[in-house]
């Protein structure tokens, strides 16, 4: 039986394919937990232009009663912030839009937003639900490292497309046996987490493929400008061919404007590099671990 027929009927014989699968397990372990808290923070920054709009209030209940101004703007102020120092007042050039007020107590400085037609304190600028969000985008997006963080991502990005081709290698089980790796079945010889693991593991390859690429390309995005400036050299053409890469960017952020239904699907989409980590690492502590006190 030839390599290519061995590869054809029963893989698990091939000694190019053992190797395969070490360097997959060693990968996910080395890395999984990396994986698993960019796959967290990930899902939960979709939300993140939501946050914004739930927990900002920057507009007035209404706009019927007559606008505060000047002398009298400041009196009502100083009136609703009692015991602050006002440092800063901005008010607001566009109709409901909430006037931005800037205090002082105590050396410490805040800013919130004042209602201009009722004289009611709307709130912080920069609530904690929002300020929690935009720590974890800096924790997904940079590692909390600045600069250093997005090449340490594209890294991390690249270790992810090498686990996912060998994870396609490793998906093959034969002709007569292929089909499990597509479904969950509860006739199936193989365990739960098995399937669980190959099933996600297929179906996610495209969202996988697209997280890696575009990990990689906000580390070093001039091989791919290079490319695209290849395939057109005027960047004033407004028909240049990046829209592909737009489009994997925006698939990365899950960017669906005012689709709720979307962004929380996106959100459960986005743990599945979670999912994928958690059943592989059961699945290595059953066959490895284990059994590690039954042979000492």
């Amino acid at each position: 039986m030839t390599a290519w027929q061995r590869w054809l009927q029963a893989p698990n014989t091939l000694w190019l394919r053992r190797m395969l699968f070490q360097v997959h397990l060693w990968l996910g372990i080395g890395f999984g937990v990396y994986i698993l808290m960019l796959s967290l923070s990930g899902s939960a920054v979709v939300l993140r232009p939501q946050f914004s709009r739930w927990f900002v209030h920057n507009e007035a209940a209404s706009s019927q009663e007559p606008r505060l101004e000047g002398g009298q703007l400041e009196a009502k102020i100083a009136a609703a912030y009692a015991g602050f120092t006002v440092k800063r007042v901005v008010p607001s050039t566009r109709g409901r839009r909430a006037t931005y007020v800037a205090l002082e107590q105590d050396g410490v400085e805040s800013t919130r937003y004042f209602d201009p037609y009722s004289g009611l304190d709307l709130g912080p600028t920069f609530p904690w639900p929002v300020a929690s969000m935009e720590w974890l985008v800096s924790l997904h997006d940079d590692l909390l490292l600045g600069p250093y963080g997005k090449t340490v991502n594209g890294l991390g990005g690249a270790l992810l497309l090498g686990m996912l081709v060998t994870g396609v290698i490793l998906w093959w089980q034969g002709k007569r046996r292929w089909q499990e790796g597509l479904v969950i079945s509860a006739k199936s010889p193989r365990s739960f987490m098995w399937q669980l693991h190959s099933f996600v593991g297929f179906w996610a390859i495209f969202l996988l493929f697209v997280w890696g690429v575009t990990a990689v390309y906000f580390a070093w995005p001039q091989p791919f400008d290079a490319v695209i400036d290849w395939m057109d050299d005027n960047p004033a053409d407004g028909d240049r061919p990046d829209a592909w890469l737009l489009f994997l960017i925006r698939m990365h952020f899950g960017r669906f404007r005012d689709a709720l239904w979307a962004n929380i699907l996106w959100m459960l989409l986005g743990l599945l590099p979670a999912l994928l980590y958690v059943s592989g690492f059961l699945l290595w502590y059953r066959r490895v671990l284990k059994k590690l006190p039954e042979k000492l």
